[in-house]
């Protein structure tokens, strides 16, 4: 077994179902896989693959062992060995609540530093979610309710483990933030992009991008590797007849998914046009948030009422654009060019915030304390709710019925959640599952 591989290893109390997690987990049931040398037969390890990360799963047995046992120390020791060179714990607890051994284990974790994730075992119905307040006094930010028999959140789990595991080392400095310039032709991308080389071209430059045989470019800003994603090139394509503007469209769209912040490059003295609307529409359907950067203001006759006219006209043909930052701008003249890069690092920012579970869950009850939707909390009813991806925000909202929860209601919380952590600006995605999926014979969902 690879050394090299990060190791998260399951701990807990006898009986709370590692050994099913494990088994959950690795989709076997083998009761031994592969040991690490020089540990007991009871630590047993698994190589395991989610998402393209490899990794070693390791199920470490009950803590709570009697000291009467002769192999007690041995395995204790060996146990306790095995959890100070893991780089993940998987903390295990069962409902409905934590118990007296639980609270002495999360002491021995908390001196050992490591990133834990706090698993409630056993969670087999939508009504035992409500107990989930229960576990947040154990002090830790990573909670989520599984079923390892019913397979129930076996998948965010694994979401998260990856999440945790030590990032790994590569030859080119990762960008901190990745910025697509999207926009019509003749829109000014070309000079944005100059402008902003400007800055420090030197850290890395011409990247090579992706099979797509793009080139981006990579500059310096105040100690920020930001990357520019390549949109202007077209692919390379054996058929005379194929449409060009098509496939600079289709090369776009691309660029937008490659993103963290995509800047929307519009022409002052043109206007919103056709063209701008389906590219404004490609960007929200991929969920990024957007800069709308208004070029060429140097070349339109203005007075101190001339911009917000402008983004009246343009909110009035696309009302999403009341969403997100609109910015004047001259990429010839490199106006205002520095309030654009600031704005996409804060964006960037923002849409990376992780909210611990609880955190989340307290301004939950806010939300549905407040009384804005009269059938929240009687017919409408959120369990609970977890965090389970950044850039954009994510959520899953655990709910009696997902039937329910129609667009009104979505929006409302994407709102509400928007005031509440500080995400205006930035699309957020809300996921639902009812009772009903969750409870599925067999547990497939």
């Amino acid at each position: 077994m690879s050394a090299k591989l990060p190791v998260v290893s399951i701990v807990g109390r006898q009986n709370v179902g590692k050994s099913t997690l494990f088994n959950t987990l690795i989709k076997d049931k083998k009761s031994i896989v592969d040991s690490f040398p020089g540990l007991t037969r009871d630590v047993i390890s698994r190589n395991l693959v989610h998402d393209g990360v490899s990794f070693i799963l390791s199920d470490t047995p009950g803590l709570d062992l009697s000291s009467a046992s002769e192999l007690s120390d041995n395995i204790l020791d060996g146990a306790n060995k095995h959890l100070e060179k893991s780089d993940v714990i998987l903390f295990l607890m069962e409902y409905p609540a934590p118990e007296g051994f639980d609270y002495d284990l999360a002491d021995i974790i908390r001196k050992m530093s490591k990133p834990t994730i706090i698993a409630v075992n056993k969670m087999d119905s939508g009504d035992q979610l409500e107990v989930m307040t229960n576990f947040y006094e154990m002090g830790m930010t990573e909670v989520i309710p599984v079923s390892a028999a019913r397979r129930f959140n076996i998948d965010l789990l694994l979401d998260n483990i990856v999440r945790l595991l030590p990032s790994q080392k590569t030859s080119v400095p990762e960008p901190d933030l990745k910025i697509a310039i999207v926009g019509r032709p003749n829109a000014g991308k070309s000079t944005l992009l100059n402008a902003f080389m400007g800055f420090e071209r030197s850290v890395v430059s011409e990247i090579p991008g992706t099979t797509r045989d793009s080139v981006d470019d990579m500059f310096s800003y105040y100690s920020k590797n930001i990357q520019i994603i390549d949109t202007a090139g077209i692919r390379k394509k054996s058929k005379i007849t194929e449409n060009i503007e098509y496939y600079s469209f289709t090369r776009t769209v691309e660029s937008i998914h490659r993103a963290d912040v995509v800047i929307h490059l519009i022409d002052a003295t043109m206007g919103l046009t056709d063209n701008d609307k389906k590219i404004s529409d490609e960007i929200l359907k991929a969920k990024k948030p957007i800069i709308i950067a208004v070029n060429k203001w140097d070349a339109v006759e203005k007075d101190h009422k001339t911009f917000d006219q402008f983004k009246d006209k343009l909110i009035f043909k696309f009302y999403k654009a009341t969403d997100f930052p609109i910015i004047s701008i001259s990429a010839k003249e490199k106006q205002r060019i520095t309030k654009v890069l600031e704005t996409a690092i804060l964006l960037k920012e923002k849409a990376n915030k992780r909210i611990d579970t609880p955190t989340l869950n307290k301004v939950m009850a806010n939300i549905k304390s407040f009384g804005k939707i009269p059938q929240l909390g009687e017919k409408i009813k959120v369990y609970y709710a977890v965090q389970i991806d950044t850039i954009p925000p994510q959520f899953k909202f655990f709910v009696n019925n997902e039937d329910f929860f129609k667009k009104d209601v979505i929006r409302y919380f994407e709102k509400e959640l928007q005031k509440a952590f500080d995400l205006e600006g930035l699309p957020i995605i809300i996921h639902v599952e009812g009772k009903k999926k969750r409870e599925r014979p067999g547990g497939k969902r």
